[in-house]
């Protein structure tokens, strides 16, 4: 692959990370409300995590801020118990991407998570990053928290909404955060990962992020900040609020679960609610009464209602359409609202025509014989992993190169370098096609966003035209007509 397609690959995947997040000109805030894991604490709770993103923020070093430079987009200030470096750090600062993905360029993530690319992707981040930050037991503590802070997606789906800021609010907190100096006073009662960016939220926008003392039991929680933040939001539409989610690469982790506030996992997850039905049935009423009443909360459908920035500022002018009696006036803004969600979440019939479209590719994989089943197809990248070493290059590209005396060429295991093994295209193919499979087999709350989405497609696209012949006066494929655009 020549430097120019290298090259046209990242600009694509820029365009569609300030497409998801806004427009490049203007500064963000966004609370990331990371869901639940099926171990450690949130397997008992059920709260999740909560970090920061400022879009205007940047970082000297993890433990010191700036403001960006051209290029940047960004850091997520992050707040654990401890990160186990050379002091107890209140916060570390992770660039957006690595974040996320583990590494700089978007094009360069992973079309696979496993625990093996995660910790390589660690390894380099501390090298990288941390420096003289993180020696002894920080480097080598495979629990270490720094460590969590990395390739997040991997392991859990995160919503963010956000908010638009300015440039001053930015300065004001980096001064701010500076001056403090950065000492670590984690309590996970009164001081937790909520509070803290609760605090950063506050900072921007005074009592926009708020506790729910009565279903958190007078703890702050992520899902509590993350509701009251959206509510804030939705009301002031000159912040351009919307949400964005993140959706957990397909791999080898188990999926992550909804976020939940201290009486909803009472009254839902069976090792309290059973208890309780046993021994306090008056007391599970309550909890379930109580977060029904005033606790309900669901990220998801905050997403379908603000994809995009302009949705607010739409509704409001329906509203104000509404008192005026307008009907023609509300029609328009209806089909304004319609086609901004259907643009970032597309529509049912589109989801259709693009599983139809992955069906025949699926059969005509396994008729032209690079898949002897559909099964086998699916588990294209465990067995590829499971018979390759993983390699990673300089910018955090990952290879998958041949062991056990094999003599075949690498091939790509991310999005930057799949397109890289022309000789090994099928396999390459078999490896985006599986990725796409396995989203398209999610539930739409789990399902990548479209522009996500479609980026996805559209490498398999070009992997397939280098596989599959075209006979002599065949047309394109149709998918190249309406889903693949």
């Amino acid at each position: 692959m020549n430097r120019l397609t290298q090259f046209l690959i990242r600009l694509a995947g820029t365009a569609v990370l300030l497409m998801a997040l806004g427009s490049a000109a203007q500064a963000d805030v966004g609370l990331m409300l990371n869901e639940s894991l099926r171990v450690g604490a949130s397997k008992w709770t059920g709260a999740g995590h909560t970090v920061v993103y400022l879009s205007g923020v940047c970082m000297v070093s993890p433990v010191e801020l700036k403001v960006c430079g051209p290029g940047e987009n960004g850091i997520v200030l992050t707040n654990y118990p401890t990160f186990e470096e050379n002091r107890a750090y209140e916060w570390n600062a992770v660039p957006l991407n690595v974040y996320l993905y583990g590494v700089e360029d978007e094009s360069e993530r992973s079309l696979y998570a496993s625990s093996t690319v995660r910790w390589m992707l660690q390894e380099r981040y501390r090298k990288k990053y941390l420096g003289e930050l993180c020696t002894g037991k920080c480097a080598t503590d495979p629990n270490a928290f720094w460590r969590k802070s990395i390739a997040v997606n991997f392991e859990r789906d995160i919503y963010m909404f956000t908010a638009k800021t300015t440039s001053e609010q930015d300065a004001a907190l980096i001064e701010t955060f500076n001056r403090a100096g950065n000492v670590g006073h984690y309590n996970g009662l009164t001081n937790n990962c909520a509070d803290f960016v609760r605090y950063v939220v506050n900072t921007y926008f005074p009592g926009a992020a708020k506790a729910d003392h009565i279903n958190d039991f007078w703890i702050t929680s992520p899902k509590a900040i993350a509701k009251s933040f959206a509510h804030y939001g939705a009301k002031h539409p000159e912040l351009n609020f919307h949400v964005v989610r993140f959706s957990q690469i397909p791999g080898e982790y188990p999926p992550s679960k909804d976020n939940r506030k201290g009486t909803e996992q009472l009254y839902r997850a069976n090792r309290w609610r059973v208890p309780l039905a046993v021994l306090c049935p008056y007391g599970l009423a309550f909890f379930a009464t109580s977060y029904t009443i005033s606790g309900r909360f669901n990220p998801e459908l905050e997403l379908r209602r603000y994809p995009a920035g302009e949705v607010p500022s739409l509704e409001a002018g329906m509203r104000a359409a509404r008192t005026e009696g307008n009907q023609n006036l509300i029609r328009e803004y209806k089909q304004k609202i319609h086609s901004v969600r259907a643009a970032r979440l597309g529509t049912t019939e589109e989801w259709s025509e693009y599983d139809s479209s992955l069906r025949r590719y699926e059969d005509e994989a396994v008729e032209q014989g690079y898949a002897s089943s559909l099964d086998s197809l699916r588990k294209t990248a465990q067995e590829a992993i499971a018979s390759s070493w993983i390699t990673m290059d300089a910018s955090g590209g990952l290879w998958l190169s041949p062991r056990n005396g094999q003599t075949r060429p690498r091939i790509g295991l991310s999005e930057g370098t799949v397109m890289q093994a022309p000789s090994e295209a099928t396999i390459s193919y078999l490896l985006v096609m599986a990725r796409v499979d396995a989203e398209l087999r999610r539930k739409p709350k789990n399902r990548e966003m479209l522009g996500y989405f479609r980026k996805d497609w559209q490498l398999m696209e070009r992997l397939r035209a280098q596989v599959v012949p075209l006979r002599a006066g065949a047309q394109l494929p149709e998918s190249q007509g309406g889903a693949a655009q």
